[in-house]
């Protein structure tokens, strides 16, 4: 919890304090992206960190209502959400996949959704008819945290209406998971997390027959109420509630005006559980609590209307005189997500690719299905989701090497960009390698993918709640990312250390308004010195 005796004003330096009053979301958003070397001035180590939180948040002393482990081994329609289809859905949504060993033992714990160092910053809360829970990975339970249906109540925080939802998952970032090491990045961190998991609970969510409704606006006061949340150490970031198809998960607006203030005095408050850790969040990391705070909402009238984003387009996709390669009519059968999440790696610590041949018309048309939007109150239902797609192509099978914008209306792979920032015959590849900053291995590798977003299009839509949308809707289809090459064998693995000036150099982009947001290389690698051990569900019946 944050320490009682230190005021706003103390928390806050100089810079963060000018930042705030210049749109302090913009600025984190200049900083986390652009400037590196200031982002991370205040990174600590991971090793022997005395700040070092537990590595799951575990209730104690509340009761405590097992889930089956006795889930299917793939993923089918269900007709209602009983225990069993909500132990599958959690299971596969959030839960431990495996556990590795190498010489460090830093990163032992692996979910299905990738991870910042396995830090697990993100929490999973669930609201149901009887009760609101906080779901336990490692054990594969739920933790009752306040009886009652609460459901209503979520629903006029997120200013909506209709049909009452099946289940309402929240998803808060406890900062002090991932800011004992990146201090004021970890909201970077978390809040890119937090779209993966939306992601992945969508993706697990369709295959069972439920559809889920994005909310990433909502009234912040009540609902950390409602679960016990300090909002400086750990706010809720998502809204999801989750509908039987066809039940209406439309989720019409509310005429009516609510305010957090007075929604807020109906909850009842519980005490916050804290994960032990030497950081207040709030002392140590004064840039993410000011963006954190500035982004919160008073009231449903300020939410802004889902508007499409407008396209971002490369300068030179169109009218280069390079033709767009049309999508072929390839077949690739969908895959069998359940088998996908419990394979799908990151690959080791240091990412070193190894020889492979991918079918890249395959991967292609994988991409091209990630396009499809998902219910949210970022942009409209069914419209594509507000961020571009970018593939750098080195070694696929039935694809050129170079740089490609992939239209979402048609599949289609435009070439972009001059090719190289860096000098006369760099190919594509070596221009991107030579703007990330040294790690990840590129020789062998088979292609990278860039995310990019309209930075003005997100601060003039929604304010400084902006920078979790552009990260929360990056992060929802860099996850598709994974999983799309997960189903051919590739690891996925998200890098942020970038310089986001080049990347757009690369990829023919002039306008600073178009911000790269994720980098994501894909690559078949070895274990690099991993054992990795499994946790295979108990098969059902």
């Amino acid at each position: 919890m944050t320490d009682p005796t230190v005021s706003d004003e103390e928390t806050m330096t100089e810079g963060a304090a000018a930042a705030q009053e210049a749109g302090v979301g913009r600025e984190f958003l200049r900083v986390s992206l652009e400037d590196l070397a200031e982002a991370m001035e205040t990174r600590q180590s991971e090793y022997a960190n005395p700040d070092e939180p537990l590595k799951f948040k575990i209730y104690r002393g509340l009761p405590r209502r097992p889930l089956t482990t006795r889930v299917p081994g793939v993923l089918g329609a269900v007709e209602a959400l009983d225990d069993p289809a909500l132990s599958t859905l959690l299971r596969y949504g959030y839960g431990i996949s495996r556990q590795e060993f190498d010489t460090n033992g830093t990163w032992p714990y692996h979910r299905m959704v990738a991870s910042a160092r396995c830090l697990f910053a993100v929490q999973l809360y669930v609201c149901l008819a009887d009760g609101v829970y906080h779901y336990d990975a490692p054990h594969h339970a739920l933790v009752l945290l306040r009886e009652g249906d609460h459901r209503p109540l979520l629903a006029r925080a997120t200013g909506t209406a209709g049909a009452p939802p099946e289940a309402v998952f929240v998803l808060s970032g406890l900062f002090a998971k991932a800011a004992y090491i990146y201090r004021d990045y970890a909201y970077r961190l978390c809040t890119q997390e937090a779209g993966l998991l939306t992601g992945n609970l969508d993706l697990v969510a369709r295959a069972m027959g439920l559809r889920a409704r994005v909310h990433h606006q909502f009234l912040d006061e009540p609902v950390n109420k409602l679960l016990g949340l300090d909002p400086d150490e750990e706010p809720a970031l998502v809204v999801l509630p989750l509908h039987l198809a066809g039940a209406g998960a439309g989720d019409p607006r509310r005429t009516e005006t609510e305010t957090a203030a007075a929604l807020s005095a109906t909850v009842d408050p519980i005490e916050p559980q804290v994960v032990r850790s030497g950081l207040a969040v709030a002392r140590a990391c004064p840039r993410l609590t000011a963006v954190n705070r500035a982004s919160f909402r008073t009231d449903t009238a300020g939410f802004a209307a889902a508007e499409p984003a407008p396209p971002v387009r490369p300068a030179v996709a169109v009218g280069s005189g390079r033709e767009p390669l049309a999508l072929p009519a390839t077949e690739v059968p969908d895959p069998d997500l359940a088998q996908v999440l419990r394979s799908r790696d990151s690959g080791p610590g240091i990412f070193r690719p190894v020889a492979s041949r991918v079918d890249g018309l395959a991967l292609w048309a994988r991409l091209a299905r990630t396009r499809t939007g998902v219910g949210s109150d970022a942009v409209p239902a069914g419209a594509p989701v507000p961020v571009e797609v970018y593939l750098t192509v080195a070694d696929l099978i039935g694809v050129p090497a170079g740089c490609y914008w992939l239209d979402p209306a048609t599949g289609a792979l435009h070439p972009v960009g001059p090719g190289s920032p860096t000098g006369p015959g760099t190919d594509a590849l070596t221009a991107i390698e030579r703007v990330t900053i040294p790690g990840p291995v590129f020789q062998h590798m088979n292609a990278v993918v860039h995310l990019v977003v309209d930075r003005d299009w997100a601060f003039d839509t929604f304010g400084d709640r902006g920078y979790r949308v552009l990260n929360q809707e990056a992060g929802l289809l860099a996850h598709r990312v994974c999983v799309a090459a997960a189903a051919q064998g590739l690891s996925g693995r998200i890098v942020n250390a970038y310089h986001a000036e080049g990347v757009r150099a690369v990829l023919g982009l002039t306008e600073e308004r178009y911000a790269p947001v994720f980098q994501i290389l894909l690559a078949r690698t070895g274990p690099g010195g991993r054992v990795i051990v499994p946790v295979e569900p108990e098969a059902a019946e």
